[in-house]
């Protein structure tokens, strides 16, 4: 009985020897379970996009929808004003919740001993403001344009007043997309790809071939930056295609954040000596 009672007491608690050796090394159980969190953070965001894409996309034929004039958009926001809802809802929830998943993607890119990095604030900043950025701009399409569909279908609306609605539904279009898509994603996300891009090279922990392809994708979705008004290049699906490029970047960070520990870690436990 004192025998089995030692051999139980074994199990539970370890020897000095096996718990120093886990309090030393660097993957610690925290440090497992806070990258795991942040690889599912990053998957989530990632499937996230697909929520609105096909609630307004079979709704309203969004995105194709925006290249259409208010005669055609605004009457068709009322009837479908449910899918409208939801849709752009579960896209503000996308667009809010990037700012959480790229602030705990940067730290665990950046590591413990890197976490008062400068360049993993000004990283965190951009993402914010990436993502108030987005907010702000597709809310017009819960709030304002809603408002413009009402005064366009009422029976009563004169010639003046139809014209009046056209020219305020091209404004507001144009100064929402302008803040979601030229400040939220061309400018402020792409500067926070650089950011991520440049911890990912300057990191032993992680490779750097996704810093690498993080720079591609800055640079694609700063390009968009063209289409503003003043400049006027049509850029055509390049918009899509980065956002595209930027979701399969953050695919594959997650899917490596989640399967694989850092490769720092996975070499100090590989020089450690086994026990015989």
């Amino acid at each position: 009985n004192h025998k089995s009672c030692s051999s139980l007491f074994e199990r539970i608690m370890p020897n000095g020897d096996e718990a120093n050796q886990q309090l030393a090394h660097p993957a610690t159980a925290g440090a497992d379970v806070s990258r795991k969190a942040t690889a599912t953070l990053i998957l989530v965001f990632f499937f996230l996009i697909f929520l609105p894409l096909s609630i307004l996309g079979t709704s309203i034929d969004w995105p194709e929808n925006l290249s259409e004039d208010a005669a055609y958009n605004l009457p068709l926001l009322l009837d479908e004003r449910p899918s409208v809802f939801w849709g752009y809802f579960m896209y503000l929830i996308y667009s809010i919740s990037f700012y959480p998943m790229a602030y705990m993607m940067g730290r665990l890119v950046a590591g413990p001993s890197n976490l008062h990095s400068p360049l993993l604030h000004i990283g965190s900043n951009f993402a914010a403001l990436s993502s108030l950025s987005r907010s702000i701009g597709l809310s017009r399409w819960l709030m304002g344009m809603p408002t413009l569909a009402r005064i366009y279908t009422d029976p009563d609306a004169s010639e003046a007043t139809l014209a009046a609605v056209s020219v305020s539904y091209d404004m507001l279009n144009a100064w929402g997309g302008g803040i979601g898509e030229i400040l939220g994603v061309s400018i402020f996300a792409s500067l926070w790809v650089v950011c991520i891009s440049l911890l990912f090279i300057g990191s032993q922990d992680w490779p750097s071939w996704l810093g690498y392809a993080g720079f591609v994708v800055a640079v694609d979705l700063a390009l968009n930056l063209l289409e503003m008004d003043i400049l006027g290049i049509d850029m055509g699906a390049n918009l899509l295609i980065s956002v595209i490029l930027l979701h399969l970047w953050l695919l594959m960070a997650g899917l490596l954040f989640l399967r694989l520990p850092c490769l720092n870690c996975m070499q100090k436990k590989a020089k450690e000596p086994t026990a015989e």
